[in-house]
């Protein structure tokens, strides 16, 4: 795909395709998908916008996913509480690497993953200016 940069200087395998006019998308994959799997999805949600689509660096039986879990639906509390801040890490190092600002509300993505930033921007709100 033409202006795909595909990133791992951020420390996760990640997509940002640049753009003008609103604040970015960020397209958070389900469990099994990759940083690729939502990039159709900007043409359909916002065309031209800036976008940032990260991998998710937990392995539930060989499937990224952003968060461990205990169960099916049940975070495992002690690696949320390890892990809450490398989101918000991940988007500021991004923010200040492709100079665009954090967008406001939820990320669209699967019906699982707009829950995952929630954590990192409740635990970390110093350091995400993005509304969550």
């Amino acid at each position: 795909m033409t202006g795909v940069t595909i990133g791992s200087t951020l420390r996760r395998p990640h997509v940002w395709l640049p753009g003008t006019g609103i604040p970015p998308l960020l397209l958070l994959h389900g469990t099994g998908g990759d940083e690729h799997d939502l990039v159709p999805l900007r043409e359909h949600l916002a065309p031209g916008a800036p976008m940032l689509s990260p991998r998710g660096t937990v392995s539930e039986n060989g499937m990224p996913r952003f968060f461990r879990r205990s169960g099916e639906g049940v975070f495992d509390e002690d690696d949320l509480r390890a892990r809450v801040d490398e989101p918000a890490e991940f988007l500021a190092a991004a923010e200040a690497a492709y100079g665009v600002a954090a967008g406001p509300g939820s990320p669209p993505g699967s019906p699982t993953a707009p829950t995952s930033p929630r954590p990192c921007c409740s635990a970390a709100p110093r350091r995400r200016r993005a509304r969550c």
